[in-house]
């Protein structure tokens, strides 16, 4: 390999790892069997890793897929932020509890037809979703009636 410092030429000399290919002057270093044997095991086992971190967020492992739970409330705030919406719905009790119901994505809901303004914090709603197996108040959303509207669009 060549490098041009000031302006002369000069050899480089072989880096850790390289075996010369030709042996004139503008020689090409190539990385050895054993460091590309290295690299696709690198490769293979970080691609191998991606699919369950992928898998782990979109789980519904921590959602009782069992069970429906229906509650009434008041809006208390509509989170429309990715990676996923969330609906915060105060139940007046006893006793009184704040509900944090997950639903899809901002752009899977907004081919089903929600946008920003679906819900409105303030208005009365009843929510049936997928309640949290560790038994929080909050789970995953079947659907959402606010007066005669009925939204739909869980995980």
């Amino acid at each position: 390999m060549v490098a041009v410092l000031g302006y002369g030429l000069r050899r480089c000399p072989p880096y850790a790892g390289a075996i010369r290919t030709h042996k004139n002057e503008a020689s090409v270093m190539t990385p050895s069997p054993l460091f590309r044997q290295g690299l696709c095991l690198l490769t293979i086992v970080a691609c191998s890793a991606l699919p369950s971190l992928a898998t782990a967020h979109h789980s519904f492992a921590l959602f009782d897929q069992t069970k429906m739970v229906t509650v009434q409330g008041v809006v208390e705030r509509f989170a429309w932020t990715n990676p996923h919406i969330t609906i915060y719905l105060d139940t007046p009790g006893p006793p009184p509890q704040r509900f944090k119901i997950e639903t899809g994505s901002v752009n899977a809901l907004q081919r089903a037809g929600w946008n920003a303004d679906s819900i409105k914090a303030g208005e009365s709603a009843e929510v049936s979703f997928r309640p949290l197996k560790n038994g929080d108040p909050g789970g995953l959303l079947v659907e959402i009636k606010i007066g005669d509207v009925v939204l739909t669009g869980g995980g």
